[in-house]
């Protein structure tokens, strides 16, 4: 081999070395750029979790907003809270003040007297121009002419003909309206104080005249006299009335003017 072709070769084998080296460097260089580019790798949703880019929040996109410390001094007292508890409240009040504030129960809208439903009414005979013809006998037998036997008398039986009108012995509400199997079709009455009043042998046509929840007035008409009490079927026609007061019978003689038959006749 001739000295110029070694010369050549040298120049190639030189040449070559520089152009991988200059491959190397832009490898190099095109590496750590891709390295700087590349977006950190999120951590991966737990196993069985689908991951979705939409529940990622972005907390640096709506920064919150702190509350302006110098507007919140200049708020006028009306939009402050109270500054006093109820305590030191009562504590600045004398005794008398605090009298004057406390609400007054009987100045209530749905205040009602304590004494108007413990109250008795006044009671009246059950019939215009009211005969008695037997006694109320709560304790001692007296005989019934229909039993044929000696018995209580829990009522004032008024004389009258079927078909008089029955009335209200004083202001109340209509319990019931019903046909007992032995004292017949009978309306009772609730009063206050306790009160209750039941009107007995009455005719059918009653049920048309009074309604269970009726509020009436004294004297009003709430049924007509009749002869459907089996009981006392063998008596004169009349009016079986009696009485009760917190579910005690009582004596309506006890509670109203009474004319008795046997008076009328008395010298």
């Amino acid at each position: 081999m001739t000295t110029n072709a070694k010369k050549q070769n040298r120049i190639l084998t030189a040449a070559l070395i520089i152009i991988i080296a200059a491959l190397i460097a832009l490898i190099a260089l095109t590496s750590g750029a891709n390295r700087r580019a590349k977006p950190p790798v999120e951590s991966a949703p737990p196993v069985g979790q689908r991951y979705d880019a939409k529940d990622k929040s972005d907390e640096s996109a709506a920064p919150v907003k702190k509350p302006d410390e110098d507007a919140l001094a200049e708020k006028s007292p009306a939009d402050k809270p109270d500054a006093a508890p109820d305590e030191e409240l009562d504590e600045r009040l004398s005794p008398a003040e605090k009298t004057a504030a406390e609400p007054d129960e009987n100045d209530r809208d749905d205040a009602v007297p304590a004494s108007a439903a413990d109250e008795l009414p006044v009671f009246r005979a059950p019939l215009e121009n009211a005969v008695a013809v037997k006694g109320c006998s709560l304790s001692v037998p007296v005989f019934s002419a229909t039993m044929n036997d000696y018995r209580v008398h829990r009522g004032i039986d008024f004389a009258c003909a079927p078909g008089t009108p029955v009335l209200a012995a004083a202001d109340g509400v209509i319990a019931s309206v019903a046909k007992d199997p032995m004292m017949g079709w009978t309306v009772t009455l609730n009063h206050s104080g306790g009160a209750v009043t039941r009107y007995a042998g009455l005719s059918e046509e009653s049920v048309k005249i009074a309604k269970t929840g009726d509020r009436v007035l004294s004297g009003q008409v709430i049924g007509a006299s009749g002869e459907t009490a089996l009981i006392e079927s063998a008596e004169e026609n009349h009016l079986h009335f009696e009485l009760a007061v917190d579910g005690r019978a009582e004596d309506p003689a006890d509670y109203m003017d009474i004319t008795w038959l046997e008076t009328m006749f008395e010298d």
